[in-house]
């Protein structure tokens, strides 16, 4: 058991633009429907957003690429737990981070795994949240009603209280607060129990629902 990580007040690589704002609304508004098709057949969703993952030479203004330890951009973009839900589960993974391309990119439409690449900054300060605020929203209440929600930090050490606002959209270990930092190759997960404490390991490589989620270990 651990006491809640505690946000930075400022955010990190550049204000969201325009842009950042509309692919924002467009992948709530993707994850809402998916979710929606996914709970109305009767399956259980996986939630998991990876915030800057994958890391290209540009991104965040933060020069690294590749891998370094056991970060790799793929252990990023898509961990290992996300394979391990199981069946009866649809996992929705929604990546974050800022490219040349102009829209999002999606696979796995049918499922169990649909895919959703977002080429934009994620709102890490107030002001992003608030400038972000109805996408910001609509993405709250997909954490809440997602059977487990995880979000990943690959952007810096610092924690970001936007981040971690997402992550205590749920509690009793149900949802997961993931650090992956790729200058470094440390990692963490959070696993919030109530908004106060909750379960911390470090070193931890998301390769099962037990690695992220406190619900879930043995």
């Amino acid at each position: 058991m651990q006491g809640a990580p505690t946000g930075e007040s400022t955010g990190f690589g550049g204000a969201l633009d325009d842009k950042d704002v509309g692919l924002l609304g467009q992948a709530a508004q993707r994850v809402q429907d998916i979710m929606d098709k996914a709970q109305a057949d009767g399956k259980q969703v996986l939630l998991f957003i990876g915030v800057g993952t994958g890391n290209p030479a540009e991104a965040w203004g933060n020069p690294t690429s590749g891998g370094t330890g056991n970060i790799t951009d793929e252990s990023q973009r898509s961990p290992g737990f996300l394979s391990k839900a199981g069946e009866g589960y649809t996992v929705i993974s929604v990546n974050f981070n800022v490219s040349s391309s102009k829209e999002i990119s999606q696979s796995g439409d049918s499922g169990p795994v649909v895919n959703l690449t977002v080429p934009a900054r994620f709102p890490l300060d107030a002001d992003g949240k608030n400038k972000a605020s109805d996408a910001m929203q609509s993405l709250h209440k997909s954490a809440g009603r997602a059977t487990r929600f995880a979000i990943m930090n690959a952007v810096t050490q610092a924690d970001y209280q936007p981040l971690l606002d997402l992550a205590n959209e749920k509690n009793k270990g149900q949802s997961a607060y993931l650090k992956s930092y790729m200058q470094n190759g440390e990692t963490s997960a959070y696993s919030p129990l109530n908004k106060k404490r909750g379960m911390h390991l470090q070193g931890s490589g998301f390769a099962s629902m037990g690695d992220v989620f406190a619900a879930d270990q043995e």
